[in-house]
């Protein structure tokens, strides 16, 4: 059950964030308009957020899928979106917007860099969270290659690169890998990408997405299928069960 709600809220986190920044400018107006309202409502907010950080913690302590995403429109397979970021964006959204609501009720009043410029810091902060859980931080398998997306920006090895990653399974818990290429003056980057010399692997089992890459390296006959059903469930069969016949055709 806490499987399929997790897997459903990464699906729909943008739509999840939007309407929590609708309520959010909501409250603030009311705030705004009718001061006594929203003090009345601010119990509800802190309620909110506690209860929006434990599902974030049960979101990252949980078992990492084991399964791509089929983007056929791309085409790619996809890390599946998690709906930590997703989580840990709302609550602190619900407690920024508490703390503005502070702003909003003392505007005018003195001193106002000491009391008021700290919680407006905290808005800050939070909309920066709000942005990553917006953007689009996954890693991607291509017919060109792999590629490794993140708010401040992108990285593509292509399959000609020569993509590499450990031989042994890395530890199931593990966060990045190791990713090297052959040929180096073949990677595409934008913007500042943080992870360096490495793969992120907190979206899926770290086994898999390892597995996967070392496949398609070593079976380019492989790749201009990546991005469909078929692939995806053949490539699944092969990483799985290497020895496990094919399934006829039709069946």
């Amino acid at each position: 059950m806490i499987t399929k709600f997790l897997a459903a809220a990464g699906r729909h986190g943008r739509p999840i964030l939007a309407t929590g920044l609708a309520l959010s400018a909501g409250f603030l107006l009311v705030q705004a308009q009718v001061p006594a309202l929203g003090q009345r409502a601010f119990p509800a907010l802190m309620i909110a957020a506690m209860s929006l950080l434990p599902l974030g913690v049960v979101s990252v302590a949980g078992r990492r899928p084991n399964a791509f995403v089929v983007l056929p429109d791309v085409p790619a397979f996809s890390t599946p979106p998690r709906p930590t970021y997703t989580f840990l964006a709302l609550a602190y959204l619900v407690m920024a917007t508490g703390r503005t609501a502070n702003v909003i009720r003392d505007w005018g009043s003195d001193p106002f860099l000491s009391e008021q410029l700290p919680e407006l810091f905290t808005t800050a902060l939070t909309l920066l969270f709000v942005a990553v859980a917006w953007g689009d931080n996954s890693v991607q398998l291509r017919p060109d290659g792999v590629w490794q997306r993140g708010l401040t920006g992108w990285l593509v090895i292509p399959w000609d690169a020569s993509p590499a990653v450990p031989s042994l399974p890395p530890a199931p818990n593990a966060n990045t890998v190791p990713l090297t290429c052959a040929r180096p003056e073949l990677v595409r980057r934008s913007g500042l990408h943080v992870f360096g010399k490495k793969l992120r692997t907190t979206d899926i089992e770290p086994w898999l997405i390892t597995a996967a890459i070392r496949y398609y390296a070593a079976n380019p006959v492989h790749r201009p299928a990546i991005g469909t059903e078929i692939e995806r469930d053949r490539l699944m069969r092969e990483l799985f069960d290497p020895f496990r016949p094919a399934p006829a055709a039709g069946t």
